[in-house]
């Protein structure tokens, strides 16, 4: 009897193991990410097949009282993956109890696990706000026990026997759920240390914006991207930049170029992204705008700058001016031609004085 609890345990963490290995896998590596509806559906497919699996696994008592891991399944659905998807998924899992045999046993567990659909999400809420990942999943570990002790006494009418099992459920089910977060949370650092390079390899070290790499694999996209119809280039040059390195040093030379990107990042333009392309030289991709939003988008820029305090090393504040190049094309995505359209403007905006845009559009 013991070597089949334990074989029956045994195999119920590795299922579910097998199982959340699978639901990381799905899951997309984003920082942020929702889940499509489609990936909704497939993942409570996959939960009520394990909850029929892990059902064959269990360990059988008298009176079709069955004991296994199904509801660590059920707890990891709603601590890693939400409500949205933990619901229908108890609610099914509820329904398979009964597919076994409809028996005193089965209606109370049916019971619980709806009040536990219905309760949990509320409770996790509150849960995940004061205690990490181990602490909730035993705390709810602990209330699906304490539901199934009291069906099992109403199906025993014994306490002794119903404490006896229930204690021996809570181990063993407190077991499996502790190795099945430590591998999830495991999953979770290297995935987050992957996001993090991927990021790193984007992005310039010294400002946080793109990259020149990534801003010609953006440009690549965007010239096969039906959706986008209109494209602007808008290239920018700190005015006078080896002055202010000649005069204040590369360390404050480094200063202008990070608070200049920290502009450029809290302008909040839509279908835009930044991107640092040369020694102080800067290009913002804009998408499906017209002309005049482009223009008023580029003027904003240069008076932002124009108007900031820039901060040195020794708290000593400097003004910044730059020069903007804005290439616009409302037909011809040739993205090449475009960026060389900018730098052209961007060099009559400099021979013109400089702190000032030239906007031109892109004719075939």
């Amino acid at each position: 009897m013991l070597s089949r609890i334990l074989l029956n345990a045994i195999a119920n963490i590795a299922i579910l193991t097998l199982v959340s290995y699978i639901f990381v896998k799905m899951i997309a590596k984003k920082k942020k990410y929702t889940l499509t509806g489609w990936q909704k559906i497939v993942i409570i497919l996959i939960a009520s097949l394990t909850s029929f699996i892990l059902m064959s696994f269990s360990v059988n008592l008298p009176q079709q009282v069955k004991v296994d891991m199904r509801y660590n399944g059920l707890v990891l659905l709603l601590y890693y993956i939400g409500p949205a998807v933990f619901v229908p998924s108890t609610i099914v899992t509820a329904f398979l109890r009964l597919s076994w045999g409809v028996s005193s046993a089965a209606v109370y567990a049916f019971i619980l696990y709806v009040i536990l659909s219905i309760v949990l999400p509320f409770l996790i809420k509150r849960l995940s706000k004061h205690f990490n990942s181990y602490a909730t999943g035993l705390i709810l570990n602990a209330v699906y026990v304490i539901g199934h002790s009291i069906g099992l006494y109403f199906v025993y009418y014994d306490w002794k026997q119903t404490l006896f099992i229930s204690f021996f459920n809570f181990l063993f089910s407190s077991c499996c759920l502790m190795i099945n977060i430590m591998f999830i949370e495991d999953m979770r650092v290297n995935v987050q240390r992957y996001l993090d390079e991927k990021e790193r390899a984007k992005s310039d070290y010294l400002t946080g914006l793109y990259n020149k790499r990534e801003f010609s694999r953006n440009w690549k996209e965007i010239e096969h991207d039906p959706k986008v119809k209109h494209t602007a280039f808008l290239m920018l040059d700190i005015d006078h930049f080896k002055c202010i390195i000649d005069q204040y040093g590369h360390v404050n030379g480094d200063l202008v170029l990070r608070q200049v990107a920290d502009l450029l990042r809290i302008q909040n333009i839509e279908y835009q992204h930044a991107y640092r392309v040369g020694g102080e030289e800067f290009c913002i991709i804009l998408k499906n705008l017209c002309f005049s939003e482009q223009k008023k988008i580029a003027e904003r820029i240069r008076v932002s700058i124009e108007s900031k305090q820039f901060v040195l090393e020794n708290r000593q504040a400097i003004q910044v001016t730059v020069s903007i190049g804005l290439a616009s094309s409302y037909s011809i995505k040739d993205m090449k031609k475009l960026y060389r359209l900018a730098d052209r403007a961007l060099y009559q905006a400099k021979e013109r004085g400089r702190n000032q845009i030239v906007a031109l559009e892109f004719e075939e």
